[in-house]
């Protein structure tokens, strides 16, 4: 379904923040996308849904696909058409309007009824449900990402991509918000999941993508990284060569295989 290749990307014509990156999330598929922070995770997410140049960012070389079809650098709206949605990093809702007036807004470009889908939002996501009429400012951390999500499953999206969905949420949210995905995933939706909450995102996904320095530095099926024994170490917290307690790690200096 989506189909990146040899992608680079530049800010400010100058800063280099992706190089080379080629991933797929096929139809139907969870595809996780792991990496330190400013490893290049949400430039990914910007380039594919054509918003690089909110940031000064642009595309330099790579190509991106849709369906076999060339959309790179198409707009915004162009892409959202062709059945892609994105969910960014801090829920971007609008905290003014009504949890109601979110989802609606999420509807905006579609031509067809979309009245049903919004009743079918309300049964999935009960607790929105409760509060259709509250202000989405002020409903709790949890609450405004499944809204943000919700708006998201309005537009008919093909395929989802959520950056950092876990984020601020407590393990109980955590869980809620990984049952959610898996469930998506269960409707047709393909998701494409930048997350920092590793165990997580392996949990769920069928394959996924090591992305550091703004290059895949390893990529795999979900089981084959959660053996691997750099990923286990340095992003499942397992491993670390028996430390015991602060200044082991302290000095604790192995490097991760793909840097040696």
């Amino acid at each position: 379904m989506l189909r990146v290749t040899g992608l680079e990307v530049v800010y400010h014509s100058v800063a280099r923040v992706v190089s080379g990156l080629s991933l797929a999330v096929p139809a139907g598929q969870i595809v996780a996308l792991l990496g330190p922070n400013g490893a290049g995770k949400t430039t990914v997410l910007r380039a594919i849904t054509g918003l690089l140049r909110l940031h000064q960012g642009a595309i330099t070389k790579g190509r991106i696909e849709i369906d076999g079809k060339d959309v790179t650098g198409r707009r915004p709206e162009d892409i959202v058409r062709r059945g892609l949605a994105q969910v960014m990093e801090a829920r971007r809702i609008f905290i003014e309007l009504t949890v109601d007036e979110n989802l609606r807004a999420g509807a905006y470009n579609r031509r067809d009824d979309w009245v049903a889908d919004l009743e079918r939002m309300y049964a999935q996501f009960p607790q929105l449900a409760e509060r259709r009429h509250q202000t989405a400012g002020l409903l709790s951390g949890g609450e405004q990402q499944m809204l943000a999500i919700g708006r998201a499953l309005m537009t008919r999206p093909r395929l989802l991509l959520l950056d950092e969905p876990s984020l601020g949420l407590s393990p109980r949210l955590t869980a809620e918000i990984a049952e959610l995905i898996a469930n998506i995933r269960a409707q047709g939706v393909s998701v494409l999941l930048v997350e920092q909450n590793a165990q997580m995102a392996l949990s769920l996904a069928d394959h996924g993508y090591i992305l550091e320095n703004g290059r895949c530095v390893l990529d795999g099926t979900a089981p084959e990284l959660r053996e691997d024994p750099d990923v286990r170490e340095f992003y499942l917290g397992m491993g670390g060569g028996g430390r015991k307690n602060y200044r082991d790690v302290k000095r604790y200096t192995r490097k991760k295989r793909w840097l040696s």
